[in-house]
């Protein structure tokens, strides 16, 4: 059963700016381990439900921030009627009655109403274990794995739902910060602040983006080309796998790129050369990779 929790940490943001928050997935990580090496399943699941109820708040915060009115709608009317509450953080949703909060998200996912009912029986289970009902109601393993297995089920049920929305996310992304500087630690930031997992950088890295088929023969279609091609090279980081993205996309650079191209910078207009810009941004990375690799990303950029 240890391999459940690797599995769903899979779909939890790979870290949080918040030192605590980070303790706190840790801490449930370990407490699941150790109580399953103990054999006091009900702990186990207790921890893991609450991993569980973070990706569910994680999910709700993504599309939050993605204008769903349905979600929008619903954080509305608790502050209404409370009035001493905010959002400011993923965290802040569990103000919300578990069972309402399942409700809320899988009704805005289109769920059918007995997939929210077993969700619901999830939050019924995790009562059963943490209650002072002066019994053990799950003694074996086989009981309390069953429903470890289903909400793992549910969480790949819910990321499945949030592809479009994962897409549209990234692409404004790309949109709008190729004129910044193109540092990985800017694109750190970013995943950060959006709470991705490993499994959304997966995704992401699985897009087919217009942008690869668009010639390299201006400013900003080589810049959000660099920023993306830095954006997967800082992803593949947190993947498994032995493929090298970055090395798989590096031929889009390439198409159409012409010798030089015109910036403007201090309001003056420049000429500058792209091989210039390769050295700037794809060297380095380049400079990283195993020794066949490298030769083959020098190919790709007409280097011998």
């Amino acid at each position: 059963m240890e391999e459940y929790i690797y599995q769903i940490r899979k779909y939890l943001p790979l870290r949080f700016a918040d030192k605590d928050a980070n303790e706190f997935l840790e801490y449930l990580q370990e407490s699941y381990i150790e109580n399953l090496a103990k054999e006091k399943y009900q702990f186990s699941f207790i921890a893991f439900h609450m991993l569980y109820m973070t990706f569910v708040y994680k999910v709700k915060w993504f599309l939050k921030q993605q204008g769903n009115t349905e979600i929008e709608t619903a954080l509305s009317n608790f502050i209404h009627q409370n009035r001493n509450s905010a959002f400011n953080t993923l965290f802040d949703l569990s103000q919300f009655q578990e069972k309402t909060s399942l409700e809320k998200l899988l009704l805005s996912l289109r769920f059918h109403t007995n997939d929210i009912s077993i969700c619901k029986n999830h939050v019924e289970i995790r009562n059963n274990c943490s209650h002072a009902s002066g019994r053990i109601y799950y003694k074996k393993q086989s009981n309390i794995e069953h429903y470890i297995v289903e909400e793992i089920e549910f969480v790949k049920r819910i990321q499945n739902k949030t592809g479009a929305d994962l897409q549209a996310i990234f692409n404004n992304y790309i949109e709008n910060n190729w004129i910044m500087p193109i540092q990985t630690g800017y694109i750190r930031s970013w995943i950060i602040e959006n709470y991705l997992s490993e499994k959304d950088l997966e995704i992401i890295a699985g897009f087919e983006l217009p942008l690869f088929e668009e010639n390299s023969d201006n400013k900003k279609t080589i810049y959000q080309k660099l920023l993306y091609l830095v954006f997967i090279n800082e992803s593949q980081n947190n993947l498994e796998g032995d493929k090298n993205l970055f090395l798989e996309r590096l031929p889009i650079f390439m198409i159409g790129l012409v010798q030089e191209i015109k910036v403007t910078k201090d309001g003056e207009e420049k000429t500058i050369s792209t091989q210039g810009i390769i050295e700037e941004y794809l060297i380095p990375i380049i400079t990283d990779l195993s020794d066949k690799e490298r030769v083959k990303a020098e190919r790709i950029l007409n280097f011998s």
